[in-house]
C-alpha cells in the first residue's frame, strides 16, 4: 500500500500525543509527516510538508481549525481535511463542510468510524493522484489525440475531478480553443423514460438515432464537446459568442423532435463566459433538465422560453430583489420583493410555475455558491424539485415563499447568533489590536481581519453584528475617545494627539472631533484647562 502524508493538529498536548501513538496510521495507508499544537503552527507545517490529509481539531485558541482550512484553501494547497470536534453542533460541521472538509468526526473518536473515514480519504487521494499521474504527460496526448483528450478534460472539469488551474493550463497550451469573448452553453438531451416502458424494444435505437441527428445539426453551427454523464444522459457543451445561440439550439431540438417524432426531454443553459462558464452552464443545464423531466414528455426547459411565451416580460428586477433579500437575510425585503414578483406573473398557469422554478433555481445557486446550503435548506429545495409535477401555480407560490422565508431564517440564525457567539474571542482579539494600533494611519478592516485570520468581508459582517455599527464608525469613535482623554489630560499638544490617533491631517482631525463632540479640539482643551 502506498503511504500518503498525514498531518495531525490539536492544541491539547495529551490529545495530540494520543493521536500520534494510539493509532496504526501505516495500516490505514498514511505516514505522519508532521504535527502541530496550534492553528498557526498547523499552517506552517502544512506549507512545509504538503500533506495529502490533515486531521485537525475544530476548536483551538487564536486560530481555529476552520481558520486553518480557510487559510490553506486561499493558498491553493490541495489536501483533504478531516475535522474533529467535541461539540455536537451541526453549524460547526456545516461551516467545515462549506470550507471543503472531507469528513467531520466527533470526540471521543470511535475507532471503527476513524478507520472507515481514513480509508475513504486514502481512496479519494489515490484517485486524485492517479488522475494527476495519468495526465502529467497531457502535452504528449494533445499532439496525438487533441480532440478526444479535450473532451475528457472538459468532462472531468464539469464533474469537479480536475481543477480550474489545470483547465487553464490546457487551454493556454492549445491555440484557438478559447479566445476573448467566448461563451459556453450546455445542452442536456434524452428521450423520456416513459417511452422506454411502452417501447422497450426500440428504446436504445431511438435514443441513438435522436442523438445522432441532434449532433449532426449542432455540428453544422457550433464547436462542441459531447459525452454521457453518470446518469447516462447526453451532454453537449458548445462554444459561442452569440446570446441568440440559445434560441437556435431550441429550434434545432424542436426540429429533431418533429423529424423523429420522439418524446425528447432537453434543457439548454444560458451562455456563460470563459472557463468558469463551462462548469456553470453545465450545472444550470443539469438543474433545468430535472425540471424538464418532471414536466412530462417532449419538454424543453429553456430560460428564454419564459420571456418569449409570455405577454408580460419576466420580472428580472423582482427576481434580483428576492435573491438579494435572501442573501441579506432580510424578511421584510423578501416579502416586498416576493409580492412584487407575483404581481408580475403572467395569466397562464404553466408559465407561472416556470417563473417560480426559475427564481428558486437562482436563489439556490446563490446560496450554494456564496454561503453553502445547510442540510435543512438543501432538503427543502430538493423536496420542492421532487414534487414539481404535483404543484399547481397557487400551491407552487405558497411552497416557494415558505422555503425562501426558511432560508432567510437560517441565514439570519447563522449570521446573527452563531457567528457572534463562536467568534467572540476573535472579536475580542481584534478590539485589543485596534486599541494598540490607533496611532497607525493605515489601520483598516483588512489589516485587522488579517490579524485574526478572517476574511475581511466575513469579519466586517460579524463585527457589525457584534457592535451594531460598521468597523469604520467604531474605529472613528475609538480614535475620538482617545483624543478626548489626551485633551482632558492637557499634557499633549494637538499636533501630537493627531499622530497618536492616526490622523495626520490637523484640519481633518479638527473636523472629525467637532463632528463627534460639537467642539473644536482647541475649544475642548481650553475648557478643561480652565
Amino acid at each position: 500500500m502506498r503511504l500518503l502524508r498525514l498531518v495531525l493538529v490539536d492544541d491539547e498536548p495529551i490529545l495530540l500525543e494520543g493521536l500520534l501513538k494510539t493509532y496504526d496510521w501505516e495500516a490505514m495507508g498514511f505516514e505522519v509527516a508532521g504535527s502541530a499544537r496550534s492553528g498557526e503552527e498547523a499552517i506552517r507545517v502544512i506549507r512545509e510538508t504538503r500533506p495529502h490529509v490533515v486531521l485537525t481539531d475544530i476548536r483551538m485558541k487564536q486560530i481555529s481549525g476552520l481558520m486553518v482550512m480557510e487559510a490553506i484553501g486561499k493558498e491553493g494547497i490541495d489536501c483533504l481535511f478531516v475535522v474533529l470536534s467535541a461539540y455536537r453542533d451541526f453549524e460547526y460541521a456545516q461551516q467545515a463542510c462549506d470550507l471543503g472538509a472531507f469528513a467531520y468526526l466527533l470526540k471521543p473518536i470511535e475507532d471503527d468510524k476513524l478507520l472507515e473515514t481514513m480509508q475513504a480519504a486514502w481512496a479519494e487521494c489515490m484517485k486524485q493522484i492517479e488522475s494527476e499521474e495519468k495526465y502529467d504527460n497531457w502535452e504528449k496526448l494533445l499532439v496525438s489525440e487533441e480532440d478526444s483528450f479535450l473532451q475528457v478534460i472538459v468532462q472531468r472539469y464539469v464533474q469537479n475531478r480536475i481543477s480550474s488551474e489545470r483547465m487553464e493550463e490546457v487551454f493556454e497550451t492549445i491555440n484557438g480553443v478559447l479566445e476573448e469573448g467566448d461563451k459556453f452553453i450546455t445542452v442536456y438531451a434524452d428521450i423520456d423514460l416513459a417511452y422506454k416502458i411502452t417501447n422497450s424494444l426500440d428504446y436504445e435505437a431511438a435514443r441513438f438515432s435522436m442523438i445522432q441527428m441532434l449532433e449532426e445539426r449542432i455540428r453544422e453551427q457550433f464547436f462542441y464537446w459531447k459525452f454521457e454523464n453518470e446518469d447516462g444522459n447526453y451532454i453537449f457543451i458548445l462554444k459561442t459568442r452569440d446570446n441568440a445561440s440559445v434560441r437556435e439550439l431550441k429550434q434545432i431540438l424542436e426540429g429533431v423532435k418533429e423529424k423523429k417524432n420522439y418524446p425528447v426531454i432537453a434543457s439548454i443553459s444560458k451562455p456563460y463566459k470563459g472557463i468558469p462558464g463551462i462548469r456553470r452552464s453545465y450545472e444550470e443545464a443539469k438543474k433545468l433538465f430535472c425540471l424538464a423531466g418532471v414536466s412530462g414528455a417532449s419538454a424543453f426547459t429553456v430560460s428564454e422560453d419564459i420571456e418569449e411565451k409570455s405577454g408580460r416580460a419576466y420580472p428580472e428586477e423582482a427576481e434580483l430583489l428576492i435573491v438579494n433579500a435572501v442573501r441579506r437575510h432580510h424578511a421584510g425585503e423578501l416579502k416586498e420583493a416576493f409580492i412584487r414578483f407575483i404581481y408580475g406573473l403572467p395569466q397562464d398557469e404553466d408559465q407561472q410555475c416556470q417563473y417560480m422554478h426559475r427564481v428558486m433555481l437562482q436563489t439556490e445557486f446563490m446560496l450554494r455558491d456564496s454561503y453553502g446550503l445547510t442540510e435543512v435548506i438543501k432538503e427543502q429545495f430538493q423536496s420542492y424539485y421532487s414534487n414539481l409535477r404535483n404543484l399547481n401555480a397557487a400551491r407552487a407560490v405558497d411552497v416557494c415563499y415558505k422555503i425562501l422565508c426558511r432560508a432567510v431564517e437560517v441565514r439570519a440564525e447563522i449570521a446573527d447568533t452563531d457567528e457572534v457567539k463562536y467568534f467572540k474571542e476573535y472579536i475580542s482579539e481584534a478590539v485589543a489590536y485596534i486599541e494598540e494600533h490607533l496611532d497607525d494611519e493605515e489601520l483598516s478592516i483588512v489589516s485587522v481581519a488579517e490579524h485574526v485570520y478572517l476574511n475581511s468581508v466575513y469579519f466586517g459582517r460579524v463585527f457589525k453584528n457584534t457592535f451594531h455599527m460598521t468597523f469604520k464608525k467604531y474605529l472613528m469613535q475609538r480614535r475620538m475617545e482617545k483624543a478626548r482623554r489626551l485633551l482632558e489630560d492637557g499634557k499633549t499638544s494637538i499636533g501630537v494627539i493627531c499622530q497618536q490617533v492616526g490622523i495626520s491631517n490637523p484640519s481633518y482631525f479638527s473636523h472629525l472631533f467637532k463632528e463627534y463632540t460639537g467642539m473644536l479640539p482647541s475649544e475642548y482643551k481650553k475648557e478643561y484647562e480652565g
